[in-house]
């Protein structure tokens, strides 16, 4: 084998590989017909109105100041009114008095 040949087999091999790696990828027009498609995600704006919910998330409950903001958050199961101190929290406060008067 000359020199020739295997270099025309070399450039016939790179070739192949780069027409199978480009065909492989998405073009950027379908990215971007793709992102055009897709809705603009629409802003939620809560107002400053009071009222207390209990809501979950995570696996956890936190109070927020109205059912709007724990919307936004992403909580789930809001409830009227604020949440109820855990039993560790309570029970951290009752031995910390303990601890004052003695």
């Amino acid at each position: 084998m000359n020199y020739k040949s295997i270099g025309y087999a070399v450039v016939v091999a790179a070739t192949a590989a780069m027409f199978v790696i480009g065909s492989a990828v998405p073009s950027e027009a379908a990215k971007k017909k793709k992102a055009a498609a897709a809705p603009a995600p629409t802003p939620v704006v809560c107002f400053g109105v009071q009222k207390p919910v209990c809501a979950e998330k995570g696996g956890m409950k936190f109070t927020y100041a109205n059912a709007c903001y724990a919307a936004k958050d992403g909580a789930k199961a809001a409830k009227d009114g604020a949440c109820k101190p855990s039993k560790a929290m309570k029970g951290g406060k009752k031995k910390a008095k303990k601890a004052a008067k003695k």
